[in-house]
């Protein structure tokens, strides 16, 4: 009886001390529950933007040519090189220009040999007019034919100097450093004046050409800051309005926004299309019962946008996964983003949230306490 009464009592404390031991610290339970830092959510502020396709232009470009018709003789480049200022591209057949300046030149030598002796007989009339030996227009015909040869002499010398520069036009170079993009014409072929042989551009800066409404238009101002999107992450990119083209008629589409990208990209090359928020200001009485949301709070999944609120739990705060609507961010870069659907004003959401939080996850807000969005 003694030996089951002891049996009795080694299995309870061995029962209390397995309970204990699966009882969980309130140390312990506080270390799992993950720290999370939260932003209330105010009303929408910002600006409203729409999202309008724009086409990538390279900062400079030249299509070269030459100024007088003959054979092309040779093409040194092909599209996609790579080229410096002064780098040979192509030649043309440059001996009638060659034939011409020497035979320029044999005038001139003639002429000034004509002139001299023009002068000289002009200078001798003279003495003997002096002496009254002669006839006075005996000597001024002798001074005219002497300032004739000179106009005559004068006029070769700018026939050789236009020849010359022709001659410069037989010999395209890169005017900068940059890329051939198109070498239209074969050599060979017999090419006119103005007729591109080859076609560089500058990448060094790139601009995008945005075509837009006078309506759109005429609310936007020179140096304003705008948002180029990219690739299929959504990848934004600094830009600057420099300039607006103006259109043929006021209510037409043919006005085009010209911007100035602040950085380049690898992802970037000229033709391509891309998309550029563009403030709509006359939406912005339509974004009243929107809410900003702020970018360290956003979730991407696949192609569902969301975000983690955090909601006052029985058991304390607790994650829910809110699936949203957002419109066109701002187009000015800014760090909130419109939400359109799913958020309310007042709401929590988590800021950077870890890749571990899940839906529905007990978590403890950090003592620094919550702030506000856009603050």
């Amino acid at each position: 009886m003694k030996i089951l009464f002891l049996t009795f009592i080694l299995a309870a404390l061995l029962l209390l001390t397995a309970c204990f031991s699966d009882a969980p610290s309130s140390k312990e339970t506080d270390s799992d529950t993950p720290n999370v830092t939260v932003a209330d959510l105010k009303g929408w502020q910002g600006e409203v933007s729409q999202k309008l396709p724009g086409v990538v232009r390279p900062g400079k470009r030249a299509a070269l040519s030459t100024r007088f018709a003959g054979t092309l003789l040779t093409v040194e480049v092909e599209p996609g090189d790579r080229v410096t200022s002064g780098d040979l591209l192509a030649s043309v057949d440059a001996r009638e220009v060659t034939a011409a300046i020497a035979a320029t030149r044999s005038k001139i030598n003639a002429t000034q040999a004509s002139v001299e002796q023009a002068r000289l007989e002009s200078q001798r009339l003279e003495r003997l007019y002096a002496e009254d030996l002669i006839a006075r227009v005996r000597m001024e015909r002798a001074q005219v034919k002497y300032e004739e040869l000179q106009a005559q002499l004068q006029a070769a010398k700018s026939e050789l100097e236009t020849q010359q520069a022709n001659l410069s036009y037989t010999r395209l170079t890169a005017p900068f450093n940059g890329r051939v993009t198109e070498t239209p014409v074969d050599a060979g072929s017999f090419v006119g004046p103005g007729q591109p042989l080859v076609i560089m551009e500058s990448r060094g800066q790139l601009r995008v050409d945005v075509p837009v409404s006078s309506q759109v238009a005429s609310r936007l101002r020179s140096g304003e800051p705008l948002s180029v999107i990219i690739g299929p992450e959504g990848k934004r990119l600094p830009a600057t309005l420099t300039s607006v083209v103006p259109a043929l008629g006021e209510e037409a589409t043919g006005q085009r926004l010209r911007l100035r990208l602040e950085a380049a990209d690898d992802l970037l090359s000229p033709g391509q299309v891309v998309s550029v928020l563009v403030p709509d200001r006359a939406q912005q009485t339509q974004s009243s019962q929107w809410v900003g949301l702020p970018r360290a709070a956003l979730l991407r999944r696949g192609q569902l946008t969301g975000t983690l609120v955090v909601e006052q739990a029985s058991s304390g705060p607790a994650l829910r996964l809110e699936w949203i609507r957002i419109a066109n961010p701002p187009a000015n870069n800014s760090e909130l983003i419109p939400v359109t659907q799913g958020l309310a004003v007042g709401d929590r959401v988590v800021l950077n949230p870890s890749p571990r939080l899940e839906d529905g996850q007990a978590v403890t807000i950090k003592p620094s306490g919550s702030q506000h969005a856009g603050e």
